[in-house]
């Protein structure tokens, strides 16, 4: 099976990463654009190869289209798929019956992966559930095969990854201003965190509401913390930010 990708940004070029990472590699081609990412991607890996055309790339079996939604008519423009083919697509806010304007013929998903897909790290949305993509997108993370197309972006929970990275350099700071060094306020930050997720994943799915009282203890300061956030209705905000987020995005789309 080979897999064509139209567009090499972020995303794209992560999941050609992850898939060049595994144990029996597939076939890749990538389209031109995106030069100097392209280049670098032929460069590292056997396995990938740069196609002279867009149209090169609209041969391949499984076709990803990688590409900016502003840049998605220029870059389709006089490309044709057969029935035979798969067309996945991870341009944002892209739906299937748009994009099944564009392609008439061919069989269509979405997929949603994160940064972490180019070492097989973090979550990954699909839908629908077509079994070629189920093989080629297991092994590069957590796969959710969502039962329909309005789920794949879990309640935008995905736009959480920047403020998680502010949270954790705000720790560091606290860190420091108790006397650690800047580099073991960061080690010991990512450590605490990387713990944390460690012990969510380790525990079945019936003890995780438990995880919450069996990290403080009455009285104690993990519980102090936690009191006064609830208080200031810290956690409910993450969720109004959230949905404010997505309104946006989607007013910002249509």
């Amino acid at each position: 099976m080979t897999i064509g990708f139209i567009g090499t940004g972020t995303i794209a070029g992560a999941m050609v990463q992850g898939l060049s990472g595994l144990a029996a590699p597939p076939a890749i081609l990538v389209s031109p654009r995106s030069e100097a990412v392209s280049t670098t991607l032929v460069a590292r890996f056997a396995n990938v190869a740069r196609a002279g055309s867009n149209a090169e790339v609209a041969r391949a079996d499984v076709v990803v289209l990688g590409m900016r939604p502003a840049q998605l008519a220029e870059a389709m423009a006089g490309l044709h798929f057969g029935p035979q083919q798969i067309v996945l697509s991870l341009v944002a806010g892209l739906s299937l019956a748009e994009l099944r304007k564009i392609v008439p013929e061919a069989r269509l998903a979405r997929a949603v992966p994160m940064p972490g897909i180019d070492r097989a790290v973090g979550p990954v949305t699909l839908y629908p559930d077509l079994p070629e993509l189920v093989a080629l997108l297991e092994p590069l993370g957590d796969l959710f095969v969502v039962a329909d197309e309005a789920r794949l972006d879990m309640g935008g929970l995905s736009a959480f990854m920047s403020s998680y990275f502010e949270l954790q350099a705000r720790l560091v700071e606290i860190a420091i201003a108790g006397g650690a060094s800047p580099e073991e306020a960061r080690r010991y930050v990512v450590s605490l965190l990387g713990m944390l997720a460690d012990t969510a994943r380790r525990t079945a799915p019936e003890d995780f509401g438990r995880l919450v009282e069996a990290h403080q203890t009455k009285g104690g300061l993990n519980e102090r913390v936690r009191a006064r956030l609830l208080t200031e209705g810290w956690f409910e905000k993450v969720g109004v930010a959230l949905a404010a987020g997505a309104a946006l995005k989607w007013t910002a789309l249509g």
